[in-house]
Parts: structure tokens; sequence; C-alpha cells
């Protein structure tokens, strides 16, 4: 890499102008191409840029409001982004295409920003150049890399600072960096001038000497305020230099992409020449170290224009200026945030920088203020600043002197040992802490009493397990808790006396800074702690920190045993020195009381909730104890406490007399609270001996008093010293997990505190016994102890953890033992805690999750001001977590309880939810934004959606373009569910219910009654949702009406066209919900007045419904491809475009009719519509044909209920089953003697009534399994024609007129004086054909008859009517062919004649379906009319015909004949 930098550089040089501009193509296309194919790097420059944003947003005054428009700018440029990366990932080149210009136009509005300007608070220069870095991505997609270059180099030229040290620092060094060589050579002759100052007999060295030997903190403890500022200056003019001249360099190889020798009237462009402030005189022998050549580097997590705000203001006059320490480091950042040194990843300079690398303290500056090298202002975040001089975790961090009135001080806080020379600078590591440095620099003798008291208040603290009285002894009688200070000062100018202070670096690992304790060595050839280097690859990172070699192994080697050894002999030879550097020095301050420590020390962070392994790192802050001057007990008061406290010790740890040991803690506990947390009582109690000493009193004791006393001075001990978790093994966490079965509730807090794994907590099962402990009501503590956190919260903290930490079927479990042990409403109760509120949700959250039910419970016990301050105080993931919580809350299926808790949602709080809602929807991710959109769009729809509204135009908005989005399924389906759950029809569960509603109302009703049983709703509750109250009832019609009236007339119809797409998917999931949906929402628009988008749903959605009904093969897609179907042929427009698919359908629909009761309505449309030929809708075959010719003729043939029943001239009875559209024989009766010349079935279906020659009328039960003879009537003439009723039988004979026999053997006539050929009844009213063509009307009830119609007669003859046939409240009349007419059709209300049947031959028999009229003739034909407009369709040739019948669905026709054969013809 630096050979290829430095053949680029060198040909720069000499390079004419298009020379120059195809080597800036090939290197900076090649560095976009690179960066194109490196996601990961992407991601983190964008993490990085956004810190700085989130930096400068908590620095910025949080009382101003950020303009609207400020917000717009921020949101284009996050937006441009996400399509940039959209474009970058998809395959499809239309999507890519589309993203790239959607992205160009939200990137352009920040690249043409006022560069001098600001935008809620952030420079626009920094935001110019990052959005011209992106674009520099989009033209190299498009190909147009002269374009990327260009941004490249206006992005230099508007922001030179962070473009050659965050955005692209590979372009500078091989660009610009090689031109600077004067000023870097100025540079560092200047600051080794003033290093040379600093150092005591530096006459005696010779000016190219290299000084870093000679260079460590004791220089800086001396360091003069004018020099301080000096150095502060140069590095100020060093980074302006750099700066001015890479602005100076971009624009002149713009110049040079833009120059057209053929074209161009501009001068041919000049090279500039990089001036330095000031010309050395002489160049410097040393190396110079590369940090030099960098120039500053900044903390990923600082902001722009930060403000430095010393902590204590009075003591500006005595504080001298700050040393700017970005130069001087840029391995590592430092987190101000949370003081943890972040990675800066600069490939090829590492090494030599760490190894070349200068260590300085902070001093703190007496203004509020720094500048930086280039101009820029940055702000210190509350505390002394921390040069980045320092490696990492390396870098100590010291609490500031206090002084009295006489500016003597009193105390400081013990520091570490002072590095050595040489180390090397590390890179970071997440769990290092911080150790304050605090620098006074008044006096040499104060620096010298800083370092001699430093001495004497070091301690050590033991780590093993020992239970012998000699350890004890021997530990309490050799600590030393305040020693002698030493007369001498240190020779800060000898290196030898500072390596004595040292180990030998290869003892320490380079990344934590602390002696090995398992070291290993990689291949590269550099040892790193084993914790230390998993962590770094745990990171994602795949090269060696100090190389940055690429690491080929996956795992890591075994430890190097060797230097192990040789480690623990020099720990034995330096045991202080081993013991200070074996661990971070334990951080001191002053404790206050419990009660203050508990929200200032314990901050109960839940993190992501679904990312464990974030969630012990964050939950815990470590606090700080320090022995302040101006603590409230005097030293000697200590020195008396910690001699009162040795019997105490040596009595818990040696005694084997329970009471004495409990009398100890409890005296323990009072000296500890007297001494105000103390730091050498602290020192005194953490031994692991006196620990173990604890522990056994836990294990024994059975006093409360006593257990409550040794949890709070054990959780007291591990707040101050995180170190203690180590000397407590999981034998102790036994035995707090049976305290806790016990009852012991503090128990929670010290398991809490020793951060158990996941593991650790499921072996001993703590979740029931941490629930009972947050259903336990608070009980008053009478020895008046404060825990450092309540432990309710400590039992909350902990079930969410092993909620987050396990898998799946653990989490099921463990929400279900919750939620049986009817803990949800304490844990409702909990919400109102702040510390523990996020998790609290969470828990929630998985319960919903696993029995939708309890949402119910919640719903109404919750108290949602505190979910809502959650969310608009919260961070983005907060308020993610926060939306899906309200979201589920929603799902309810009573309307009014829903309404209810939306209108709490949206008048709750100081601040505007739909707002807040808005504004997070513009910057969600995109997986949540349906959920938020449907959510702020209920919120909306509270009121009557008359008025044009921000809200739900942008929430429906949302959800559009989430169907849309083709190359992101989860995206759609997340949209699609929230349209469904819209509908309002949901179960007790939450689950939507659209579909089965659908189902439910085509007739379809299995679906609706499977999702009941799947709820396990009893009987009595399902009749208590179907028959809702009326207010009930009212909401929910009333709210499904406005949700199908905003989605469907928005933008004039255009979500039709986004469900249109998602029909089309190849995902069978998505297209199944996007049918349901679409179903609705048909259905929903023909229930609404017509506002003018019913065209804009037909011509996107019929024909997709029409190719579901065709090609579908599940039932029910199809049944719900006929309920929009059955809206649209109200629809005028809609029926032409069906006419012509009107044949196709008809054979498919005919095949649904007995599944769906909407058919039949699409059927006769069709049927009906002008254009269709009603002949090519009818379809016939042939079926069985039954041979019971030995039974004589079939004179009669009745359907009913899936049987046939047919009645022989011997007065034979059979009943046949016509299942699978074949006849078999199931019962054969013979109660007759003579012909069974009639039957009729009762409209109740139970009855069959037969009439024989026999002169008999029999009365059969109808069974599944056949038919059984109840009553046998003797009514003493031969029955022709019979229909029947409750009371009597209405029959005719050869004489005229009509018998009426009552079943309890009354015969009358009735006063009808012609010859009837026909009966039908329906009601009271007898209805008879007779001779001549006259029907007459017989009022049962009035006992009177009237002519309705009568017919004309012919020369030779006269005209009979042989059938009648009753439906629909019509009159189907056959008989003697009139001049082509043979048949009537008459309104049994009107008695008027609305159709006649043609044909030329007499109708004898009639038999009539829901779809087509049929008639046999004497001629052996049977023709077929259309019921509805009475055209004649087709004609079924046939034997004579005797009797004739139809079932109802139309699905087949059965004929018997006068040859004793029965034929079946298949209508489908």
């Amino acid at each position: 890499m630096r050979q290829h930098e430095a053949i680029i550089t060198s040909s720069l040089f000499s390079m004419e102008q298009d020379d120059i501009a195809r080597s800036l193509i090939t290197t900076i296309g090649s560095f976009i191409q690179d960066r194109l194919l490196d996601q990961r790097q992407r991601a983190l420059q964008k993490e990085q840029c956004g810190e700085r944003l989130a930096a400068e947003d908590e620095s910025s005054n949080k009382d101003t409001s950020v303009r609207y428009s400020d917000q717009a700018v921020l949101a284009n440029l996050d937006w441009g982004m996400d399509a940039l990366e959209e474009a970058i990932n998809t395959s499809n080149t239309e999507t890519k295409m589309a993203r790239l210009d959607h992205a160009e136009k939200m990137l352009q509005v920040c690249a043409m920003l006022n560069s001098s300007d600001k935008t809620a608070g952030v420079p626009n220069f920094y935001l110019s150049a990052w959005a011209h870095l992106n674009l520099s991505y989009l033209w190299k997609l498009r190909n147009n890399v002269t374009n990327a270059v260009l941004h490249v180099l206006e992005m230099f030229s508007i922001d030179p600072f962070f473009s050659r040290i965050d955005f692209a620092p590979e372009i500078w060094r091989t660009l610009f960096l090689p031109h600077m060589s004067s000023i870097v050579g100025w540079y560092s002759e200047e600051r080794h001038r003033i290093m040379m100052n600093m150092i005591p007999d530096s006459g005696d060295l010779s000016f190219t000497a290299d000084f870093d030997q000679y260079f460590n903190e004791s220089l800086v403890l001396s360091m003069r305020p004018d020099q301080a500022e000096k150095l502060q200056k140069l590095e100020k003019h060093y980074g302006q230099s750099l700066d001015e001249n890479t602005r100076n360099y971009a624009n002149y190889f713009k110049d040079c992409m833009n120059y057209d020798p053929a074209t161009s009237k501009k001068a041919i462009p000049m090279m500039p020449i990089a001036e330095p402030p000031m010309t050395p005189l002489h160049e410097v022998s040393r190396k110079i170290p590369d940090y030099v050549r960098f120039g500053p580097i900044l903390p990923k997590s600082a902001g722009f224009s930060p403000v430095l705000k010393p902590k204590n203001t009075s003591r500006e006059s005595s504080i001298a200026n700050h040393i700017a320490s970005e130069n001087l480091d840029d391995s590592a950042s430092w987190d101000i945030q949370e003081g943890i040194p972040e990675e800066n990843d600069e490939s090829d300079y590492e090494e030599d920088r760490a190894e070349s690398m200068e260590s300085l303290p902070s001093v703190e500056m007496n203004k509020n203020y720094k500048t930086g090298p280039n101009g820029h202002t940055f702000k210190e975040m509350n505390r002394p600043f921390s040069p980045q001089m320092f490696s990492g975790k390396t870098s100590p961090k010291v609490s500031s002197p206090k002084q009295d009135g006489n500016n003597k001080v009193t105390s400081t806080s013990t520091i570490r040992a002072t590095r050595a020379v040489d180390y090397k600078v590390s890179t970071s590591f997440p769990n290092s802490p911080l150790v304050h440095h605090d620098l006074s620099t008044s006096s040499a003798d104060s620096d010298n009493e800083s370092r001699e008291h430093q001495k004497s208040v070091r301690t050590k603290v033991g780590h093993g397990r020992s239970s012998s009285n000699a350890n004890m002894k021997s530990q309490t009688s050799d600590k030393s808790f305040h020693g002698e200070y030493d007369n001498g000062s240190p020779n800060f100018g000898s290196p030898q006396s500072s390596t004595q202070s040292r180990p030998p670096k290869d003892f320490v690992c380079p990344i934590t800074s602390h002696l090995f304790t398992d070291p290993v060595t990689l291949e590269t050839g550099q040892t790193y702690e084993r914790k230390a280097i998993e962590e770094w690859m745990k990171r994602g990172n795949t090269t060696c920190p100090i190389t940055r070699q690429p690491l080929s192994a996956n795992s890591l080697p075994k430890t190097n045993y060797v230097l192990k050894r040789l480690i623990t002999s020099w720990k034995e030879q330096h045991p202080d020195l081993a013991q200070e550097l074996s661990y971070p020095a334990t951080p001191k301050s002053s404790h206050g009381s419990p009660s203050s420590r508990q929200t200032s020390q314990i901050q109960s962070r839940t993190p992501n909730l679904y990312d464990s392994s974030n969630f012990k790192s964050n939950r815990f802050t470590q606090p700080t104890i320090a022995t302040s001057p101006t603590s409230v007990i005097s030293q000697a008061a200590v020195e008396a406490i910690i001699s009162g406290l040795k019997p105490f010790i040596t009595c818990l740890c040696t005694s084997e007399d329970l009471k004495e040991c409990e009398t100890a803690v409890l005296t323990i506990s009072k000296m500890w609270k007297e001494s105000n947390a103390d730091p050498g009582v602290h020192a005194c109690l953490s031994t692991s001996t006196t620990v173990n000493g604890f522990i056994d009193v836990l294990s024994a004791s059975l006093s409360r008093e006593v257990l409550r006393t040794t949890v709070y001075i054990l959780s007291e001990l591990l707040v101050a010293d995180d170190r203690l978790r180590e000397i407590l093994t999981n034998v102790d966490l036994e035995c707090l997990a049976a305290l806790l079965e016990n009852g012991l509730s503090e128990a929670a807090v010290l398991i809490y505190l020793l951060k158990p794994s996941f593991s650790q907590l499921s072996e001993f099962n703590l979740v029931p016994y941490l629930i009972q402990n947050i259903c336990k009501k608070h009980e008053e503590s009478k020895d008046n102890l404060e825990l450092v956190m309540n432990p309710k919260d400590a039992a909350i903290e902990l079930v969410a953890q092993v909620l987050i930490e396990g898998d799946e079927n653990s989490r099921n479990s463990n929400a279900l033992s919750i939620i049986s042990s009817n803990s949800v409403p304490s844990l409702v109760e909990c919400l109102e805690r702040a510390d523990t509120r996020q998790s609290v949700m969470y828990i929630l959250l998985c319960c919903i999750h696993v029995d939708r039910s309890c949402r119910n419970l919640i719903a109404t016990r919750i108290d949602l001001s505190y979910i809502l301050e959650l969310f608009h105080a919260g961070n983005e993931y907060v308020k993610g977590t926060c939306i899906e919580f309200l979201w589920e809350l929603v799902q309810l299926n009573r309307r009014t309880l829903c309404n209810q808790i939306l209108q709490i949602i949206k008048d709750e709080g100081a601040c505007s939810t739909m707002h807040t809602l808005l504004v997070y929807l513009q910057n969600a991710p995109m997986e949540q934004q349906p959920v938020i959109a449907s959510l702020l769009l209920q919120l909306d729809l509270l009121v009557e959606p008359r008025k044009m509204s921000i809200y739900r135009e942008e929430a429906i908005q949302t959800l559009i373009e989430s169907l849309h989005k083709k190359d992101f399924p989860n995206s759609q389906l997340a949209a699609l569910d929230a349209l469904s759950s819209l509908s309002g029809h949901l179960s007790a569960s939450g689950k939507s219910l659209t579909e089965a509603w659908l189902l439910k109302l085509a007739g379809f009703n299995q679906p609706y009654e499977d999702s009941m049983k799947k709820e396990n709703i009893k009987e009595n509750e399902n009749e208590l949702m179907e028959n809702m109250d009326k207010e009930e009832e009212m909401a929910a019609n009333s709210w499904e009406k406005r949700v199908a009236f905003v989605l469907s007339n928005h933008e004039k119809g255009l979500i039709f066209k986004a469900l249109e797409e998602c029909l089309k998917s190849n995902s069978i999931d998505m297209t199944k919900k996007c049918l349901a949906i679409s179903t609705w929402l048909i259905y929903m628009l023909y229930n609404l007045p017509d506002t003018g988008v019913r065209e804009a749903a037909r011509t996107a959605l019929l024909d997709q419904f029409i190719y579901v009904l065709q090609s579908s093969k599940n039932l029910e897609e199809k049944i719900l491809a006929t309920v929009a179907l059955r809206s649209f042929i109200s629809d005028p427009g809609a029926l032409v475009a069906l006419g012509s698919y009107a044949k196709c359908m008809y054979k498919t629909l005919k095949k649904l009719k007995r599944s769906s009761v909407v058919v039949n309505d699409i059927m006769k449309t069709l049927m009906n519509l002008p254009s269709v030929n009603a002949a090519d809708m009818w379809s016939c075959s042939e079926g069985f044909e039954i041979d019971t010719s030995m039974n004589g003729e079939v004179l009669s043939l009745v359907n009913i209920k899936g049987r046939l029943i047919s009645s022989h001239s011997d007065g034979t009875i059979k009943v046949w089953d016509t299942g699978k559209k074949a006849l078999r024989l199931i019962q054969e009766v013979r109660d007759h003697v003579k012909a069974v010349t009639c039957l009729y079935v009762s409209p109740s279906s139970d009855k069959l009534y037969s009439g024989s020659l026999d002169k008999t009328i029999r009365v059969w039960v109808i069974k599944q399994e056949g038919i059984h003879c109840i009553q046998a009537h003797d009514v003493k003439e031969a029955v022709y024609g019979l229909t029947a009723d409750a009371d009597f039988a209405y029959f005719f004979s050869q004489s005229a007129g009509v018998k009426v026999y009552g079943w309890s053997g009354v015969v009358k006539n009735l006063n009808i004086k012609q010859t009837v050929r026909s009966l039908a009844l329906n009601g009271h009213k007898l209805y008879c054909g007779c001779s001549g063509f006259s029907i007459q009307e017989v009022d049962l009830r009035k006992n009177t008859s009237t002519t309705i119609y009568a017919g004309a007669r012919k020369l030779l003859g006269k005209q009979s009517i042989h059938s009648l046939y009753i439906q629909d409240n019509l009159l189907f009349v056959g008989g003697t062919s009139i001049d082509g007419t043979v048949g009537k059709v008459l309104s049994l209300s009107s008695r008027g004649v609305i159709g006649s049947l043609s044909t030329g031959f007499d109708i004898q028999l009639l038999a009539v379906n829901n779809d087509f009229i049929f008639g046999a003739t004497k001629s052996g034909t049977i023709e077929v009319w259309l019921k509805e407009r009475f055209t004649r369709v087709a004609s079924i040739k046939n034997a004579k015909v005797t009797s004739l019948a139809s079932d109802a669905d139309g699905e087949m026709l059965f004929a018997g004949s006068s040859d004793g054969r029965i034929q079946t013809w298949d209508l489908d």
C-alpha cells in the first residue's frame, strides 16, 4: 500500500493535467469501489458520523427547539443514505435506478447548504461534505467516475478537516500529505524545541537527540502555563495550515479534472505550493512521529462546537491552559460519554505511531473553549480533558485535589504508577475502567506530595478464597492502610528510575495495559490478553490490533505458558506493582448517603431488548470512591474506626460461634455507616477472607436482620469495587438463590450485582422466586438499612435478563409462568418505578406475545402516562419498543375500549403524541414504519375524517409505500398486517378475523368457527360476542366505515394499485393476506357512498379477483373472490368487464354454489347480461342410468336432502342416495298395493305423502337412513295428484273438482266444476290447473275460489294445464301448446303473467331449480329455459318422460321414463 502511494505521489508532481486527471480517476475510483464493496465500513462510518451529530445535539441548548426545516434537512440526508444503501443491495436494475434518483434528490439538499451556516446546531460544511461523499458513491453506481471524483474533491474543498480524519483519510494520505512535507518539517521542529525546554538539563543534550526517553509524566506535572499555551497555539496553527493547503490542492485537482485544452479558454491550472507558517531553520534529524503526518484526530463521539466547562470556575486562575491533544494520537479515540477509548482505524501507521508516542496527562484549561488545529471549536464534556496522547485504557484520569482557604492541598486521590517511557498505544477494550488523575500545577512540592501520598494509600485486595486462621492473621497484620510518606523525590530525568517503577513491556497487554493473566501469542507475533483479543474479534475485527495484518485462524492459540511463568516470577519480586497493575485501580470518590447513590450510581439501563449481548454491560454503572479533603470524618477518626473493626473482622473470619459472627456483622454494618463508606474501611472489608466470613454468615444464619445486614454490606462493597465479584463463586450464588427462595427479597440485589449469566439464572430456576419478590408488597424495614437499589427493581431487571438472553422456548416458558402466577397486575403497577420501567414494559410485552389474551387485562389496568413518558423521552430504540407495546394494547376486540385507549394515548403527556409519532415515522426503520403509521392513523380517526390531516395523509402514504416495496417483502407483510388489524375484526387474542368474517358473510362458517375454537371461547362467551350491545356494535360499524373511507379516498384510490402489486407477488402468504384486505376494502367501498374512486378500484383489482376465482386451488380464496365480485356486480362499469369472462366464470361459480351464498347473485347477473348468450352458459352431460323396469313405470320423483325418492307402477317406493353424482339404492318399500301415482314432500322436508290407485294416502317420516310409514288413510277414490299440509290432504281423481281429506277422516269437495289436472300449494292458498287452460286459486281459509288465468279454446278441442310448480313466489305453468306457447310464468303477488315458455310441444311435467326451468314434452325431449329471462337455451333428448325432478342447487336433473328407467344429467 505504501509503495503504491509513493508511486502515485511521485507521479503527481511531474504529470500533465490530463495525466493528473487519469491518476485521480484511478486512485479515487478505486477508493470508492472499495467502499461500495465494504458494507461494514460504510455502516461504521455512518455510525461514527451519527455519533458526532448526537454529541452536538447533547451539547446544544436543551431549551432551544429545533426548527422543522432543520429536521427536514437532516431527514433528507438520512433518507438519501438509506435509499443509496437500498440501491447498492438490490439486484433489480429498475429498482436500483429509482432508488438512485431518489437518493440524489435527498442528498443534493445537504450538498448545496451554505457552508458558513448551521443546521440544528450542526455546521453545514460537515453535512455538505458528508453528502458529497455519498454522492460520489451514487455516481460510481451510475458508472460516471468523473462526477464521482469531482464530488470527493468537493468534499475536501468544503471541509478538509473532517475529510482527512473521518471521511477519506486514505485519499488524503495518498494525494495530499506528500505535498505537506514543509509544513510537517516546520511543525516537528517547533514542537521539538518546546519539548526540549521542558527536559531538565536539556543543555547537555544535542539538538537532534531522541528526547522520548527523557519525556514522561513528571514533565507535564511541571509544565508552566505559558509552555502549555505555546504548545496549544502550535497545534492550532499546524491544523489550520494543513486544512488550508488541503483545500488549495483539492481546488487544483478539480481544475485539472475540468480542464479541456481544446475548448477551455482558461489558463492551465497551476499547482499550489504548501507554505508553512514559518520556514524551518534546519531539518530535524530524529524520526518524525506518524501522528505529525496525520494531524489531529477527534474522538468519534465528539461534536462540532463543544464548549469546555470547568467543574469549578473558582479555580480558573490556578489552572493552566489545556494542551490540545488530538494531534498527538489518532490510534485511539476517546468516548466522552463513557470514558472508553475507541479504535480509530489507521491501517499503515499504527505501530510506528504507537512506539513513538509521548504520554502527557491532562491539564485543565482556564477557559471554557479550546480551539482545534483547523479553527474548529470543541467542548469539554463536564470533566477534565484527557489528551489523546494516552492510549485508551492506559490513560489515567485524575480527580483535581480540592484546596482549602490557604491553597494548601490537604488530600489527593490515588494515582497509578508512572508509565514506562516506551509503552505502546493500545486499542480500546470495553470493560477497562477509566481512572481519574487530577493535577495541580501550582508547585513541584505539591506534585511530590501527591506522588508520595499515592504510595501511602495504595492497598491490596485479595482475590483468593481462604478460611484458615493463619491466612487471616497474615493478611490483617501485613495490610498497611496508611503508611509513611517517602522523603525522597524521584529523579524524573533518569530513565533507570522510571524503568524500576514499571514491569517489562512484554508483560503488559497492549490492549488492556495490565499485566497478562492469560497471554496468547497470535500468528503475527503479537501477544494479547485472551479476553481482550476475544472481545476485539467479537466486534468483527479480522486483523491484528497492532500490525493490522489479517488473521487467518478463527480460534485463538493456547496460552503462552512460558510468558505466564515469567510474569508470575516477576510478580513475586514486585508484589506492590503486580497488585496495582493486575487490575484497574479502584476508582474512588466520596460516598454520599445510600439513598442518593441509588439514583446516581445504580443506573438500571435496559439495553436493546433483543440484543442480549448488551444487557449486562450497561445495566450497572460502577461508582467511584475517593478520599476527599472535605470528608465528614477526619483521618484520625477513620483510623480509629479501622482499628475498631479489626477485632470484629477477626471474629467474623475465625469464630465458630454463629451468634458472635452475627453480632460482628451488625457491628461492622454500624461502623461502615459511621465511616460514610470511607475507602480505607472499604479496603479493610474487601479482603477475600472477610468476604468469605460474610458468605458463611449468609449460609448459616436464620436471623432476617442479620441476613439483610450481610446483604447490605456485601452490596455496598461490591458496588464500590466491582472486582469483588471474582471472589464470590458459583457456590455463593447458590446460597443467595436459596435465601431468595426462602423469602429474603434483599438477596435479589446481591444476585443482580454479581451479574450472573443466563445459564446461572436458569440453573437455579430463579424466575418464580423473583416474580414472588415483584408481587410482594413493600415492607418498611426496621433496621434502617438502605440498599444500593430496591430489591423489587433488582428482581425486575433479573427477570428481564432471563427473558432477553433466553431462546424462544425459554422465553415463552418463563412468560407463561409469569402469567400463570397472576403476576401481570403487579407488573403493571411496577411501571410507576422509573428506573425499571423499560424492563417492566419488555416483560409485559413478552407476556402478550406468549398469551395474547392477557392484553385485555393489561389494557384495563395500565396507566399509559408511564409508557408515553418513556416514548417522548427515549431514544430511537426505546421509542420503537414503546410503539410495539402500544400497538399490542390497541389490538382489542372491543371497539369502545380500544377507542378509550387511543384517546388516552392522544391526549396524555405534555408533548403531542401524534407529532412525536410523525417525526419518528419519518426516521424509523423500514420494518417499523407500517406499525407506526397504523397507530398514527388510528389516533387521527378518533374524530370524523372530514378535514385534511397531515397525520392521516403521511400515515396512509407510508402504508402504501410499504406495499410497493417489492424488494422488501417483510415490509409488505407488515403493512398488510397493519391494514388487516385496522378493520377492527379482531379476536380476543388480537388475531385478525377479517378473512374469517368475510367468509362467514359468504355463508362459509367453518373458518370462523375454527378461529373461535382456537381462541378457547366458551359457547356463552361466543354468544355474548355475537350479540354485542348496541353501543359496541355502533362503534365497530362506525370505525370500520371510517377506516375504509380514508384508505379508499387517499389520493383517489392510490391504495388499490398497491394492493394489485401485492396480489401479483409469488409469496403465498402475502397474496392470501392481500386478498383478504382487498376483499374487505372492496366490500366496504360499495357499502359507502360513491366518491369517485370505484373506477380506480375496478381498474386495479377486478381482473385480479377473476384470476383468483379461476386459478386458485384454495376454496377459501375462491370464496373471498366471490365476495368481492358480488360487490362489483352493482357497478355498471364492472358488468361490461365481467361480460367477457362470463362463460368461464359461470362454470366455476356453479361449483361454488354449495359453499358461498353470494354465488347465485353473481350467476344470475352474468346470465342476464345483454352481451351474454344464455345458450353459451348451458352445460350438461349424461350421468348414470338406473334400470327399474321390474317395478314398472317411474310415475313420480322428488329430490330432498341428497336423497331421490321414486314411486313405481307396481306400488313400490324407492329411496336413492345421490351423493357423488350417482344413484345408490338405500331403501325399497311396498306398502301400497297398486301404482303410486304421486309423491309430495312437506315444506319442512320431514314428511312424505304418497297417493296411490289403491285409494289410500300414506304419510311417511323422512330420516337419514330412509322413510318410515306412520299413517295410512283410505280416501275412497284413486289418487292421481296430491298436495298436503298439517291438517288436510288435497287430491284429485278422474272426477271433476278437488277433494279435501282431513287427517281425522272427514272428506269434502271444493266447489270447482272443472276437471283438475295439477295442484300446487302455497301457504293457505291452493292453485289448481284445470282443463280449458285455466288456473283456479282457492283460499283454504275462506273456502272460496278465483280464476287467476284463463286460456283460449281451440276449434277442435280444449287445452289443459298438466303441471304447476311454485318457487320464489312465482307460479310456473306447463300445458298444451298454443301458437308455440306451452307455458306461462305468473307472479303470485300480482297474479299477472310475467313470462312465457315457448316450444312446439305440449309440456306434461315441470321441474325448476335456481337457474333453469325444465319441461318434459310428449315427444320425449326435455326443454330447458333460463329462469331469469325465460329464454330457451337447450333441449335434452330422452325416452317418454313420466316424472321429472331437479335438485335445488341445479347440479343434477333426474327423469323417470315409461320403460322403468331413471336417467340422470350432470348440469355442471
